[in-house]
């Protein structure tokens, strides 16, 4: 019988790391082997840049490549649109639930339900009131905070540890304290970043962002100038006159530029070095409204005619602000010379990688035909845009959409074979290399991605109860602990999610609720509990169950459910003859 870890990890049990078992697809034997530049010849470990985007909807761009062609018709983003045609677009790219879970994923490469991380929402797990019928698990660490733990690996670290030089700008929101991810968490400069949700405040006041913002990124808060108009904005604005653009000068600073600022400064201070950039938007997160979007774009937005689907104008000048800003940092790095590959600029030997964090707000956009939004594992809430680019085809080879299921944990897997980490360092961490996808050189042969929702979130129109997912190639399985019932949907031919197939596929639910019991077991997640208060759960079992850490094999077998127990995941025997 397996014992039960305790999910409030200290300081002293995280070397467990080392003996969990990998789930990700296994890195090359061989390690990362060297890229040709244009020109063919071998070129030095790749610079990487990674923009995460904050509650970034799947249907918030206006390209239709990284959404089986279901672009907004009122958002623009020709800037991502333009990556997403160069680059490979990725159309079935998935995160987690919200804020906290998908960047402690992307940060360490595990899941959640690991014990190192831990962390399934911002907050807490029973966002749900007192009276649901189960009690979500305590998260995070053993002092309260969700947050990363300080004895942790991050791929930052992992970095730092072959030569690369790293550099955060903007949200990070799971540490305990800005000073942390410097001292902590592997980056050797922070712009920035807190252990805030969001930035207060748009712009800043008086040459000063907002007391979420760390006092780093303040050197970046003047208020604009005409030459920084000229240079900066001008360049990139489409369809905003120049009398609306000059009319920013003597206005305080916009956050999203000033990220862009200190990420610029950064790649010119370390281009003589192999670096890593981590740019986490605060955009297009709340606040939404017109005292947060820049007047310039506000102004445009206005004035368009609404789309067919949400159509929100302070929202929409957070989009185009943010795209503006990817498309300075590529234009900077087409046209910046690069000391390391004499001849060659910057872009020829970098990587950019583009994500959202999770599904878009239904209040501010529209994410149909997916059904859900941010907080849910309803495809709305997890499945967002998701692009790689680069102008050297050894790193990146263009103009593709790829239609594999990846995951944000992929991408920490992936930065890490780019960077030369060792396969041994790799294996350590839950995601699979994607770098055989980028260059269109090897598919990607994983069985599954899995989530798992100990608790609730129920607001603001949010309907998320305790919850298991598989999605194995077009197949998605849902578990809900609350009823133990099960949903199976085809995504290929239903990506609305509308139509539940569990009761005609029983012999595949078994299938699939196989492989996810067995996940849950490897990472001995927690499960919710019965409320105390709440009558006691009984029923029959034929078939498998888990709960408290283990795989119970049932047969004709009655099952009661006290006041705080775990209740089980239930997988009925799907074979009666």
């Amino acid at each position: 019988m397996k014992k039960r870890r305790s999910r409030l990890i200290g300081l002293l049990t995280l070397p467990v790391i080392l003996t969990l078992p990998t789930l990700g697809a296994p890195a090359s034997a061989a390690g990362p082997q060297p890229h040709d530049r244009p020109g063919g010849r071998a070129a030095p470990a790749p610079n990487i840049v990674y923009v995460l985007a904050d509650d970034f909807g799947w249907t918030d761009v206006s390209t239709g490549r990284t959404n089986a062609g279901h672009p907004s018709d009122y958002y623009e983003t020709p800037a991502l649109d333009r990556i997403a045609q160069e680059g490979v677009a990725f159309d079935n790219g998935y995160t987690s639930v919200n804020c906290t879970p998908t960047r402690a994923a992307l940060l360490t490469g595990l899941y959640a339900p690991r014990p190192q991380n831990n962390i399934y929402l911002v907050g807490d797990l029973n966002r749900g009131g007192d009276d649901t019928l189960l009690k979500g698990p305590a998260q995070g660490r053993a002092d309260g905070a969700n947050a990363l733990p300080n004895d942790g690996r991050t791929i930052a670290e992992r970095l730092q540890d072959v030569g690369y030089t790293t550099g955060y700008f903007g949200k990070f929101h799971v540490s305990r304290s800005g000073a942390d991810i410097v001292a902590q968490h592997g980056f050797d400069e922070n712009f920035g970043g807190t252990n805030a949700g969001d930035p207060g405040a748009y712009h800043a006041t008086n040459g000063q962002f907002h007391s979420k913002i760390g006092p780093e990124l303040d050197a970046y808060a003047a208020d604009y100038t005409q030459e920084y108009v000229d240079r900066n904005i001008k360049p990139y604005s489409k369809g905003v006159g120049d009398a609306a653009l000059n009319g920013l000068v003597g206005t305080d600073k916009h956050i999203t530029d000033a990220l862009a600022d200190a990420t610029l400064g950064f790649v010119d201070r370390h281009k003589n070095d192999r670096f890593f950039a981590f740019v986490g938007s605060y955009a297009v997160h709340t606040p939404v409204g017109e005292k947060q979007a820049r007047a310039d774009l506000l102004g445009k937005y206005r004035a368009k005619t609404p789309g067919s689907s949400t159509s929100n104008p302070s929202y929409g000048a957070l989009i185009e602000g943010l795209d503006q800003n990817v498309a300075r940092l590529v234009h900077h790095l087409r046209t910046t010379a690069d000391p390391r590959n004499p001849g060659h600029p910057l872009a020829d030997n970098t990587v950019l990688l583009f994500s959202g964090d999770n599904g878009g707000v239904d209040q501010f956009t529209d994410n149909g035909p997916l059904r859900g939004q941010k907080g849910e594992l309803r495809e709305g809430g997890i499945r967002v845009p998701q692009i790689a680019w680069s102008t050297n085809p050894g790193l990146v080879r263009g103009n593709r959409v790829d239609h594999t299921p990846v995951y944000v944990a992929d991408h920490t897997a992936t930065i890490a074979s780019l960077a030369g980490v060792s396969p041994s360092e790799r294996q350590q961490l839950d995601g699979a290399d994607l770098s055989g996808l980028l260059t269109g050189t090897a598919p990607l042969h994983r069985d599954a991605i899995y989530w798992h929702l100990p608790g609730y979130l129920i607001a603001g129109g949010r309907d998320q109860r305790p919850q298991s997912v598989i999605r194995s190639g077009k197949w998605k399985l849902v578990h809900s602990y609350e009823d133990r019932s099960w949903e199976l949907y085809d995504l290929d031919g239903d990506i609305g999610e509308t139509h539940d197939l569990a009761a005609e596929r029983p012999a595949l639910v078994d299938e699939l609720g196989g492989k996810l019991i067995r996940w849950l077991d490897k990472l001995d997640a927690p499960l919710a509990t019965l409320r105390d208060g709440k009558a006691p759960l009984t029923f029959t079992v034929t078939g498998s169950t888990y709960a408290d850490g283990r795989i119970v094999r049932r047969e004709n077998e009655t099952v009661v459910v006290r006041p705080g127990d775990e209740v089980p995941l239930v997988l009925p025997t799907a074979h009666t003859g």
